[in-house]
């Protein structure tokens, strides 16, 4: 899963980049996603004083949120959530703002969501990944740590029977494996 993050940036990129048409996303919104993804936060500040509704979406159902949490944009993401942003939104293939900012090396944004009610063991459409499986299949030990201690469901498989500890130990963290074994209940 290392490249996927790479993968999932430039997807994200050419996502919106892509949005030029009104019915896709009017300019407003194009402009507050590429802000949000490159962390200028000027211009989320303008669009909120306008009345941008911090919960539009982009043809993949992406949020700003989304984007800032993607780059652990936390500055921007506080005043995305202070404006009315949902934590807890999905989008097409049923990613949250949560498990695009676990898979980073910001825990302040993780944080920032789970203390703003971000629901931790949600589930993508796709293949059932969780925040806590993204961030230990990409080596993200204090997000895992954090997300353990807000009682992140280690247990949970994805479609093929995997589980945080396996990803974590297929990509070589052994760190995030240690940490996941200690924070498991003693039997």
């Amino acid at each position: 899963m290392n490249t996927i993050r790479y993968l999932l940036i430039m997807l994200a990129t050419a996502l919106v980049l892509s949005c030029t048409t009104e019915s896709e996303a009017p300019g407003l919104a194009q402009e507050v996603m590429e802000a949000a993804l490159y962390g200028q936060i000027s211009t989320i500040e303008k669009a909120l004083d306008s009345d941008y509704n911090p919960n539009q979406r982009d043809p993949e159902n992406r949020t700003a949120l989304m984007y800032a949490a993607f780059n652990g944009h936390a500055d921007i993401a506080q005043k995305l959530i202070a404006a009315g942003a949902d934590v807890n939104l999905q989008d097409k293939i049923g990613s949250t703002a949560l498990m695009y900012a676990a898979s980073g090396t910001n825990t302040t944004t993780v944080k920032l969501l789970l203390d703003n009610g971000a629901k931790i063991n949600t589930t993508d459409n796709n293949e059932h990944f969780t925040a806590l499986m993204w961030a230990a299949a990409e080596g993200q030990t204090e997000n895992v740590k954090l997300l353990l201690r807000h009682n992140a469901d280690a247990a949970l498989q994805d479609v093929d029977g995997d589980t945080a500890e396996s990803f974590a130990a297929k990509a070589g963290h052994m760190a995030v494996v240690k940490a996941i074994q200690e924070a498991a209940p003693k039997k």
